[in-house]
């Protein structure tokens, strides 16, 4: 224990003043009793002796109310690590003295002798044990800081995540989380050591002084690619540890969302973390976000590949916070909903609902943009081709569907946005890429004219199989015209039901080593045992499975031919399309299963990336080159004998195959579009198509990558062809978007870039719960607060401060009252005693 204020402890001398006031007071006179009141003689001595005692207890309790008020004055303190045993030691104290009083009534009482020396044994012993405990404590105990502006070693953990730039009226989340940082700074003693962490990647460092760390909190953002807050606070944690401040303190500004807490495997190793380095986390709560706010989900496209000069629906969905605020409204009484609304509509909206106009834009590829003019980036305008407004409600979302116009052969960005501001502006607009190719030449072999005229027609729909306007020009052949067939003219080639003999032809081995990609889907034809062909993997055996039959189930969820159906709305029915029969592969080191038989580890739909001589495994991966695609169950399989293999095209609605046989067949003649479309954060690679020429001194041309935020274009190196040629098909690694919208890429064909977005659910506003918040960070180090006046500098209980300022204080009052009641009942002179008085002065 030590004292804030020493010098007061000075008043204690005062309890000398209640002495000197009863040793100075007027004696009472002194009285004669007759002898006829002698036998009240001993009655006399006994009130007499109660009346000394309890005098000596007013006197006790005056003296003691000055040296409480003394103490309480100095404001002693303890150490936090030290709370208990001082409460300990202070109920003992209360405990003798309180034993001391039972000793005190019971002496006024005859024959408590026994009792009085047992209660005062009880109370000696107590205050003894108090004293000694006390004094061992004092002297031995930690000892408190009880400079609250001591040096600490602060690392402010700041969650500048997306939701961040919610606005609510003129503020933003950014500011009060700016602002909170500066208390934290300004507050902090000046020796203290400084650092203001993010959720970027950048290493967590101490900034040189006050004024650094305050220039970093005003260049703070809001930033769209962010590291989990558990790893920031582990930076964090782990950067205290290098300071030689013994005083270390975490202090994590955040609104405390679902969305900045995503990771739930950290915690034991935070909490585990936390507590062998002695570091304290302070969660200042920011609060949740409040307002109203419109989303749109990420756009859906009809179809990213689409022919030429055809239309292509867009779609997307609304949604309107569910724990909006009400919606803000100026002083004319319109809402800013209303203000953006067409005429006419607000008058049509219910009671609590919203209007909401979304608008389709293209972004036209222009050879002149983007450019860089008078140091600012010109980049080409976004061009409406489609609107349209809807009334929406909280919790019930709305779908938009829109259309693009006829577009040319090239790639083309755009977007779905909302018209208007609300609280979050970043999920207000929707980015998309649809790449536009000629009809992709394709050839289908098979020796069953309706199964090949099902499969042509799957992949051409919605057109006929021979219109323009399809995305495939289809070629179809038997297997008898196999080998006179120039494969190399085809984008794509499709085999159902091949004959071993078929999968050996030297047409078919020279078009996959030059880097043709080959779908087969065999069924019958293999015969029934062990099928070795060179090149292909082992069929082991025809498999045939017991009724009721098995299904497919997608295994590689983000394959580009798989995504669109793994990600459906509510899952695809496979389990309504069962399979009789199929080909047992044996294992192969180069496949990548892409679908299996439920309830089995078979493959269903496998793929082998083929090594092609000449080119390297990133040109391998552009546009589909040196791959084989095999499904291990005949399609469409309508006609016997292949129709007692499976059901997948003999359902009413077969949709699920229909789907499956598009999407493989797209991703085979290199029309998938998923490198044209990513996610914040992604790594991103896009093929290069043209010839990269080569400049005159030997250096390889660059192109230049414009992000939507920034000042300066990136350059990107293109990595020099075999025997420096420009390769014809080369994937080049961009890097990683940190901003959604459209980047476009300069210095090859027009028009090239790619769209990125942020995924919607890291802006998702659900507050955590405190029990998980304990479960990441641990209960032990974890304090809590919603003001800089909450805060405790100290990191743990050893060098944490405890005032006795409040405990002490009513101690003091408590002895006042005490004193007041004792004083009035020791000086009041009841009328029996008056009257006795007189009676005896007359007598005399």
């Amino acid at each position: 224990m030590t004292f804030v204020n020493t010098a007061l402890l000075f008043a204690l001398a005062a309890v000398g003043i209640p002495i000197a006031l009863h040793l100075i007071a007027r004696k009472e006179p002194k009285q004669v009793m007759f002898p006829s009141v002698r036998l009240l003689t001993q009655r006399f001595e006994t009130n007499r002796s109660k009346v000394r005692v309890r005098r000596w207890w007013l006197l006790a309790l005056r003296i003691a109310a000055i040296a409480v008020v003394a103490l309480a004055l100095a404001r002693p303190v303890i150490a936090g690590a030290l709370s208990l045993t001082w409460s300990t030691i202070g109920i003992l104290s209360i405990a003798g003295i309180a034993l001391l009083a039972m000793a005190s009534v019971a002496a006024g009482k005859p024959n408590q002798k026994t009792l009085v020396r047992s209660l005062l044994a009880a109370a000696g012993l107590a205050l003894i044990v108090a004293v000694g405990w006390g004094g061992y404590t004092l002297a031995s105990g930690t000892k408190p800081e009880i400079d609250d502006a001591s040096p600490v070693a602060l690392a402010i953990v700041v969650d500048n995540a997306p939701l961040a730039a919610w606005r609510t009226g003129e503020e933003t989340q950014l500011n009060r989380l700016r602002a909170a940082a500066k208390q934290l700074i300004l507050a902090a003693n000046r020796e203290s050591r400084l650092a203001v962490i993010d959720r970027s990647s950048a290493p967590a460092a101490f900034s040189l002084d006050r004024t650094g760390a305050l220039s970093k909190t005003d260049a703070l953002r809001a930033l769209e690619v962010v590291q989990p807050l558990e790893s920031r606070i582990e930076a964090a944690a782990r950067l205290l540890q290098t300071s030689e401040i013994q005083s270390r303190q975490v202090v994590v500004l955040s609104g405390l969302t679902e969305s900045s807490f995503a990771t739930e495997s950290s915690g034991q190793s935070m909490a585990a973390l936390l507590e062998s380095s002695g570091v304290g986390v302070t969660v200042w709560d920011m609060g949740g976000p409040v307002g109203t706010n419109r989303s749109v989900s990420l756009a859906t496209l009809s179809d990213v590949s689409p022919a030429p000069e055809t239309s292509i629906a867009v779609a997307a969905v609304l949604s309107l916070n569910e724990a909006a605020a009400a919606i803000p409204v100026d002083d004319a009484g319109e809402s800013e909903a209303d203000q953006d609304a067409p005429p006419g509509g607000s008058s049509a909206t219910p009671p609590g609902s919203l209007s909401v106009t979304a608008e389709c834009v293209l972004f036209p590829s222009s050879p002149a943009l983007p450019v860089v003019r008078d140091g600012d980036i010109v980049r080409p305008q976004a061009k409406p081709v489609d609107r349209v407004s809807v009334t929406m409600q909280p919790g019930r979302d709305v779908e938009l569907r829109m259309t693009l116009p006829p577009l040319p052969v090239g790639l083309h960005h755009g977007a779905i946005r909302l018209v208007g501001a609300d609280a979050l502006a970043i999920d207000d607009a929707s980015y998309f890429s649809v790449a536009v190719l000629p009809p992709s030449r394709l050839l289908l072999v098979s020796d069953q004219p309706e199964e090949a005229e099902e499969i042509a027609w799957a992949v051409s729909a919605p057109v006929p199989i021979d219109d323009p306007a399809s995305q495939y020009a289809i070629e179809r052949i038997g297997y008898d015209d196999l080998a006179a067939s120039r494969m190399t003219n085809f984008d794509g080639v499709l085999l159902l039901d091949p004959p071993g003999s078929a999968l050996a032809e030297p047409e078919l081995v020279r078009y996959r080593e030059q880097g043709g990609s080959v779908w087969v889907a065999t069924g019958d034809r293999l015969g029934d045992e062990t099928v070795t062909v060179e090149g292909w993997p082992v069929f082991r055996r025809r498999w045939r499975v017991p009724e009721p039959g098995t299904f497919l189930e997608i295994s590689a969820a983000s394959h580009p031919a798989l995504v669109t159906l793994a990600n459906t709305p509510g899952g695809v029915p496979f389990q309504d399309f069962r399979i009789h029969q199929y080909w047992q592969l044996a294992p192969s080191d180069n496949a990548q299963v892409l679908m299996r038989y439920a309830g089995t580890d078979h493959a269903a739909l496998v793929e082998w990336s083929l090594k092609t001589a000449g080119v390297d495994s990133a040109a391998e991966n552009a546009s589909g080159s040196g791959r084989i695609v095999l499904m291990t169950t005949p399609i469409p399989a309508i006609t016997p004998p292949s129709s007692a293999w499976n059901e997948l095209f003999q359902a009413d609605e077969y949709w699920p195959a229909f789907s499956l046989v598009r999407d493989v067949t797209r991703y085979v003649t290199g029309r998938s579009a998923e490198g044209w479309m990513t996610r914040v954060g992604a790594p991103v690679s896009i093929p290069i198509r043209n010839q990269i020429a080569i400049e005159a001194d030997g250096k390889p041309r660059r192109l230049q990558w414009f992000p939507p935020v920034g000042a300066t274009p990136v350059p990107i190196n293109v990595p020099q062809g075999e025997n420096g040629r420009g390769g014809g098909a080369l994937r080049i690694v961009v890097g990683q978007p940190k901003h959604s919208g459209v980047h476009w890429i300069r210095g090859d064909e027009i028009g090239l870039g790619f769209t990125a977005n942020l995924p919607r659910q890291q802006l998702a506003t659900t507050r955590i719960d405190a029990a998980r918040l304990e479960r990441l960070l641990g209960p032990d180090h974890l304090r809590r607060i919603d003001s800089l006046d909450e805060m405790e500098w100290t990191s743990s209980d050893e060098t944490r401060v405890v005032s006795l300022w409040s405990p002490i204080m009513l101690l003091a009052l408590f002895v006042f009252m005490l004193e007041q009641v004792l004083g009035n009942r020791f000086y009041r002179r009841s009328p029996a005693s008056k009257s006795g008085s007189t009676t005896r002065r007359s007598a005399a």
